[in-house]
């Protein structure tokens, strides 16, 4: 299931849909569908996928009236997924509707204020936009899915893949040549023993807050009541009291545990 599909599903002309979906690169949906934890982090750049010089002055040039249908399609979905899923997690049966318009209503106005620095004299208008229901029901479910699996895994497993994999770990090993032959599941053990441990978690320190989020549902809870906009900024910020907290907890434990291992 994708976008297009759903577009289509309610009559919007198909070229015109795939034309729009690759300008957004398939809305925050697919991106956090493909995303490797912390799946969140794919939304750091939140509303970024719709700000796009390139997809503005394409919008100011291109005279469809099923444009702005297409654009409050994807919007629309990219919002109620999160907030389903959110609810879903903290097993919610009903979604805060206001809030949800809100977090709608944000992404266009804040299209319209980038459109506008851009000197361009239109932006996208939100259409209201029906979803079938069994169409965003299998959606969620696909990034409920993602999610679950995430919050499941083990943390350490999820440090050591993104460890194994940045730039930090490869200048790491230009000058400690040992740790080239250290496998993927020992790297957090490796980093402690060379004292760089603490160092790689403030580089990924974004990364480490989206992650001690998810696992601990703090960025439900704070979507559900305060949007999308505010969660990412608390979050990325590290402006949330009690995250801060989770994550001093944590970087306790991996020290100690690293060291013991």
């Amino acid at each position: 299931m994708d976008y297009i599909k759903v577009a289509e599903n309610i009559g919007l002309g198909k070229e015109l849909i795939v034309n729009i979906y690759k300008k957004i690169s398939g809305g925050y949906y697919i991106e956090l569908y493909y995303a490797k934890p912390p799946i969140l982090y794919a939304l750091n750049n939140w509303p970024k996928k719709y700000l796009s010089k390139r997809f503005l002055l394409w919008y100011n040039s291109t005279f469809n009236s099923e444009i702005d249908q297409i654009i409050s399609l994807f919007i629309t979905l990219d919002v109620t997924i999160l907030h389903k899923v959110s609810s879903a997690l903290l097993k919610k049966e009903e979604n805060n509707i206001s809030v949800i318009e809100k977090d709608i209503e944000d992404v266009f106005k804040e299209i319209e204020k980038v459109s506008n620095s851009f000197g361009f004299s239109n932006s996208p208008q939100r259409v209201k936009v029906k979803v079938n229901d069994v169409f965003l029901r299998d959606l969620t479910a696909d990034i409920l899915h993602k999610r679950e699996k995430e919050i499941n895994e083990n943390i350490y497993d999820i440090l050591n893949e993104i460890a194994y994999d940045s730039e930090f770990l490869t200048k790491i090993k230009g000058e400690k040549n040992w740790i080239r032959a250290v496998n993927k599941q020992n790297i957090l053990k490796a980093l402690s023993l060379e004292g760089k441990l603490n160092e790689f978690l403030e580089v990924e320190k974004i990364r480490l807050r989206y992650l001690i989020a998810s696992k601990t549902l703090l960025f439900d809870k704070i979507l559900l009541e305060k949007g999308i906009k505010k969660t990412i900024d608390e979050i990325r910020e590290l402006k949330n009291e009690e995250l801060q907290n989770e994550i001093n907890k944590f970087v306790m434990e991996i020290n100690r545990d690293m060291t013991y291992i």
